[in-house]
């Protein structure tokens, strides 16, 4: 199976103001990963706020089989501190069904510095990730991919609230598309909660899920 294209995935500004103040509390978001409804892995997020900055620690663990074998396998780690919003350093490996990814990025007084292995690259501004678990990212127009190191353009859309479920009741939920060049990503938050679930196809015909454990 090739890659699932994982672009690690995220109105009104008074529902922002209140989820980013959530999101800068101690937090722990632990998702159920699904493709095609068939459970597949899991995808854990720890975030520690200490003064103004937040160390958030994300591990995702996926595997997919076919007929008592493992067709495809898919293990991410990042380890990511921010200061008031924005991406301080990055240390991320990923083995993507044997294909690997290794970066590191560090904020310095000329930008932010990623290096790639191959490449390295000085961004300037304030560069966020794909964290989802901050509201923040939906004002933002590019966010950095912790898997491949590459600042990806986005446009963000809200789609107005709608019921969906979460430990066996039904919640609202604010939804908010996200498009990449390649991918379509749809993000639902709550507004106690914060982020609760992520839909995306994959580019390979199929549909990856996070439901919020």
């Amino acid at each position: 199976m090739n890659s699932l294209r994982l672009r690690p995935i995220f109105g009104s500004l008074t529902l922002l103001a209140a989820l980013s103040a959530n999101a800068a509390d101690d937090a722990s978001f632990r998702f159920e990963v699904l493709l095609d409804d068939r459970p597949i892995g899991e995808h854990r997020f720890e975030i520690d706020r200490s003064g103004d900055q937040q160390r958030v620690a994300s591990n995702a663990e996926f595997e997919v089989g076919f007929l008592f074998l493992t067709a495809y396998r898919y293990r991410h780690q990042s380890r990511e501190v921010f200061r008031d919003g924005c991406l301080q350093r990055i240390r991320a490996t990923t083995n993507d069904n044997g294909k690997r990814y290794r970066i590191t990025g560090v904020a310095s007084a000329d930008g932010f510095r990623i290096d790639r292995g191959e490449q390295v690259e000085t961004a300037d501004g304030c560069v966020k990730t794909f964290a989802y678990w901050d509201p923040a990212i939906l004002d933002q127009r590019r966010l950095l991919n912790p898997q491949t190191g590459e600042l990806e353009p986005v446009a963000i859309r809200p789609q107005g609230t709608e019921r969906i479920e979460l430990g066996g009741r039904e919640i609202p939920a604010r939804r908010y598309t996200l498009d990449t060049d390649e991918l379509t990503i749809e993000l639902w938050y709550h507004d106690e909660l914060g982020w609760v679930r992520l839909a995306s196809d994959t580019g390979k015909g199929a549909t990856l899920v996070y439901r919020r454990i």
